[in-house]
């Protein structure tokens, strides 16, 4: 049996459900850091999203990465910087 990513640095496509999972919860992350600020608990993250909490665990172990999917689309690009003269 397969086992979908562990976590979203991995490089093979996710299951539809699992696909699905990901996007409520940064969907429920990126609201409750709104209303709350980063000090969002996991627990009401999950809660949010309609899902448990392994299974926020499961696609993003670390704080940090939530914090960096969240962030991910309202970042605009890195410009490159000019060598310095």
């Amino acid at each position: 049996m397969k086992r979908d990513n562990v976590s979203d640095s991995g490089g093979e496509d996710l299951r539809a459900d699992a696909e699905r999972n990901r996007q409520l919860l940064l969907q429920a992350a990126r609201e409750a850091f709104a209303e709350q600020g980063l000090d969002a608990s996991s627990k009401e993250i999950a809660r949010r999203a309609g899902v448990g909490i392994a299974t926020l665990f499961r696609r993003f172990p670390t704080r940090q990465d939530l914090l960096v999917a969240t962030s991910d689309r309202s970042l605009p690009p890195t410009p490159k910087r000019s060598p310095a003269r």
